[in-house]
């Protein structure tokens, strides 16, 4: 199976209108809400639920839901929200995360697939600018139709996170562990509402060790979100990475029997995300994610970066060119094909083995 012509397929798609979760869009859903956490923010978030109806009245309702698909795959856009505000008033809002998360409702894997912000991208209007922007210009709609352009897949749902909603989960599950792969410093992590302080006082240095950490919520943020480490750590393609980690240290604990079993975690948990997701995902959607959660084998995730280092056959099929003058003069990444070809090539071989 495969996406033989994508942009066909993503033609017949019919895409629902976007509306924001709300609680009373999920009314009648059991307090015992959480399947899976599977994105928060840095890597997104999306919860999906159990609930205290009978398995017969849960498997024919989710049966129902008919989640959308395309050869065999679910593909879900999640965008980590990053809203810059001074005072009282929002000034602009980036994807500061940008992740592709694809199940395969055979095989039942899930592919991670990172995207970094700087890749410069033409919009549906013809409007070229950094991949990041598109969401702040547009919103996720345009969004997903650029991701869909670049990576050859189309993409079937969308969650915007903030990060508020990544700390206070974080929070809620008690901390989690993170494996962290690099010891780094960051010297300059930018301090919240100090954006227009005298230069001495906007930054603070944070510091991480190599091995397992145990981080509450503002900890994995910070170690998520650091963009001036050292020891190679000060890159988007890093940041992705460790992204990724953290990923994997949330699902972890979400999946663990002390949550699942824990009735008031478990409403904390489905109150944020009712409150704090921007998502397409519908109630009958949520029920069918139900039942695909259930047979994914989450030992199994892999996890992959595009970037401008890495061998070709690892995700490095991105360039920055030296001469910015037809990109505004600013940092761009841009495929090293010229075109989004070899890019289609690569993701469709992680999403099929081809």
């Amino acid at each position: 199976m495969k996406y033989i012509d994508a942009h066909k397929k993503i033609n017949t798609i019919t895409k629902p209108v976007a509306k924001k979760n709300s609680k009373g869009s999920f009314k009648g859903i059991a307090t015992l809400a959480l399947i899976l956490l599977i994105f928060v923010a840095v890597g997104g978030t999306v919860l999906l639920f159990k609930s205290k109806l009978n398995p017969v009245s849960i498997v024919a309702s989710a049966t129902k839901a008919n989640i959308k698909e395309t050869d065999g795959r679910t593909n879900i856009l999640v965008l980590g929200s990053d809203k810059r505000d001074n005072g009282n008033a929002v000034t602009s809002v980036l994807t500061d995360t940008i992740l592709l998360v694809s199940i395969g409702r055979v095989e039942h894997d899930v592919l991670l697939l990172s995207m970094p912000r700087d890749l410069y991208v033409e919009n549906s209007k013809g409007y070229s600018t950094k991949i990041n922007a598109v969401y702040t210009l547009e919103g996720p709609e345009e969004l997903q139709s650029v991701v869909e352009d670049v990576l050859g897949v189309p993409i079937h749902y969308y969650a915007v996170v903030d990060f508020n909603l990544f700390v206070n989960a974080i929070n809620v599950l008690g901390g989690i562990d993170v494996n962290v792969q690099n010891a780094f410093t960051d010297y300059q992590y930018p301090i919240e509402g100090k954006e227009n302080a005298p230069i001495e006082e906007r930054y603070e240095t944070i510091s991480f060790a190599a091995g397992k950490q145990h981080m509450d919520g503002e900890t994995a943020l910070k170690f998520a979100r650091s963009r001036k480490g050292d020891n190679n750590e000060g890159t988007d393609f890093a940041r992705a990475a460790r992204q990724q980690l953290v990923i994997e240290a949330i699902k972890e604990k979400a999946l663990s029997l002390k949550t699942v079993t824990n009735a008031s975690k478990i409403k904390e948990l489905y109150d944020l995300y009712a409150e704090g997701i921007d998502t397409n995902l519908g109630f009958a959607d949520v029920q069918g994610f139900y039942l695909l959660s259930q047979q994914i084998n989450f030992d199994s995730i892999r996890s992959i970066v595009l970037d401008d280092r890495s061998e070709a056959d690892k995700g490095g099929l991105l360039y920055a060119p030296i001469d910015t003058a037809l990109y505004g003069n600013q940092y761009v990444l841009i495929p090293q094909s010229g075109d989004y070809s070899q890019i289609h090539a690569y993701v469709q071989r992680y999403l099929f083995g081809e």
